[in-house]
C-alpha cells in the first residue's frame, strides 16, 4: 500500500498530479494532498489538508501522523517573473518550507521516497551551449527562481541523500545514508488548461479570450518571440511522476531526471498555432514589462534518462492542448 503525500495539492500542477495519481492508484493507496489555498475539487479518493510548509510544528506533525511512503514535493513560487520581483519571498518560500518537509520526513518516515520537483531553468547559462541538456550537464542558474531549486537540490542532497547528487552513496536498498530515496525531476516548460497568465502560453489565451469577448481592443501584448523553449502538455508531465512513483524501487538515491520533450518551439510558433484557434482577428505589439532581459535563446532538455528508466515519452496532442487552453481561457472570461 503506497501513501502519496503532495505538496502545492492546490496549484496549477498539482490539480493535474493528484488527478493523475488517483487514476493509477490501487485500492488501498492513499493520496493526500496539502497546501495553502484550497483545491476547487477534489478526484475521487484523495484527501486535502489546507497547511502551510513554511509552519515547521504543523508539519511535521502532519507527516508524523500520515508517515507517507512516497512525497511529491510540487509546492513552490514558480513563476520565474514573480520570483524575479519578490526574490526574498522566494527564497523563502521554495527553501525554507523545502526544509521543514525534508526534517519532517527524514524523522518520521524512513524508508519513504523523497521527490523533488526543480525545474530546466536551472541549467540556466548552460543552454547557451545550443544543445539539448542531459543530467550530467552543470547548471549554471540565472534568476532567483532557478537558483533556489538549484540550491533545493544541493540542500537534499545532504539532508536526505547526505551525498552529492549522483554519487553513489545509498546501499543495495538503493536508499541515501538517511533511509531516504531522493528523486530529483527537472521538468522543462509545461502548459495546460488551469496555468496562471505569469506564464506566456496562458498569457497569449487570456489576451485572446478578453479580445473574442469584446473586453479589450484587438491588440496582443507580446514580449520575446524569437526564444525557443521546451514545451510540453501538463498531462505528459504528471504521468512522468506517475511512472516514478510506481517503479521507485528500481531508481537510485540521487537520481536525476530531466522531463522534456526535447522539440524546440519559437515563441512566435505557439502565437501562431494559438491565432489559428482564436475566433478573433488581432494585431500583436511589443511590451516592453513583457521583455525579459536575460532571455536564453534556446532552452532544450534531453529526457533519454526518464525515457529509459520507465519507458516515458511524450504522447498528448499538441493541438488538442492550446484548446483546451484556450477553452479553459473562455470560460474564464465568461464566469470572471
Amino acid at each position: 500500500m503506497k501513501r502519496i503525500l503532495v505538496t502545492g495539492a492546490a496549484g496549477f500542477v498539482g490539480r493535474h498530479a493528484l488527478a493523475a495519481l488517483a487514476d493509477a492508484a490501487a485500492p488501498s493507496d492513499r493520496i493526500v494532498g496539502i497546501g495553502r489555498g484550497l483545491p476547487n475539487r477534489l478526484p475521487d479518493g484523495v484527501t486535502f489538508r489546507q497547511i502551510d510548509l513554511l509552519n515547521g510544528d504543523e508539519v511535521s506533525a502532519f507527516v508524523a501522523d500520515f508517515k507517507p511512503t512516497d512525497v511529491l514535493h510540487l509546492a513552490a513560487m514558480a513563476s520565474v517573473q514573480q520570483s524575479a520581483d519578490a526574490p526574498t519571498e522566494t527564497w523563502r518560500a521554495n527553501i525554507v518550507g523545502l526544509l521543514n518537509l525534508a526534517e519532517a520526513v527524514t524523522r518520521s518516515a524512513p524508508g519513504s521516497n523523497f521527490y523533488f520537483v526543480s525545474s530546466g531553468e536551472v541549467y540556466g547559462r548552460a543552454f547557451l551551449g545550443g544543445a539539448a541538456v542531459a543530467e550530467d550537464v552543470e547548471p549554471v542558474p540565472v534568476g532567483s527562481y532557478a537558483r533556489s531549486k538549484w540550491f533545493g537540490e544541493q540542500i537534499l542532497a545532504d539532508v536526505l541523500g547526505k551525498s552529492d547528487l549522483g554519487k553513489s552513496d545509498f546501499g543495495k536498498s538503493g536508499l541515501g545514508k538517511s533511509g531516504i530515496r531522493l528523486v530529483i525531476l527537472r521538468p522543462f516548460n509545461h502548459i495546460g488548461p488551469g496555468q496562471d497568465e505569469r506564464f506566456v502560453v496562458p498569457s497569449f489565451a487570456g489576451q485572446i479570450a478578453r479580445i473574442e469577448a469584446g473586453l479589450a481592443p484587438p491588440v496582443l501584448e507580446v514580449g520575446n518571440l524569437a526564444a525557443e523553449r521546451d514545451f510540453l502538455p501538463i498531462g505528459d508531465v504528471v504521468q512522468a511522476y506517475v511512472g516514478l512513483i510506481e517503479r521507485a524501487d528500481e531508481i537510485r538515491s540521487g537520481t536525476v531526471f530531466n522531463i522534456a520533450s526535447g522539440l524546440p518551439r519559437s515563441i512566435a510558433s505557439v502565437l501562431s498555432d494559438l491565432t489559428a484557434l482564436s475566433r478573433a482577428s488581432f494585431e500583436t505589439r511589443v511590451a516592453a514589462d513583457r521583455m525579459r532581459a536575460s532571455d536564453i535563446p534556446l532552452a532544450l532538455g534531453d529526457a533519454s534518462r526518464l525515457k529509459a528508466a520507465i519507458a516515458w515519452a511524450p504522447k498528448a496532442d499538441w493541438t488538442q492542448t492550446l484548446e483546451s487552453i484556450l477553452s479553459s481561457a473562455r470560460l474564464n472570461v465568461v464566469h470572471g
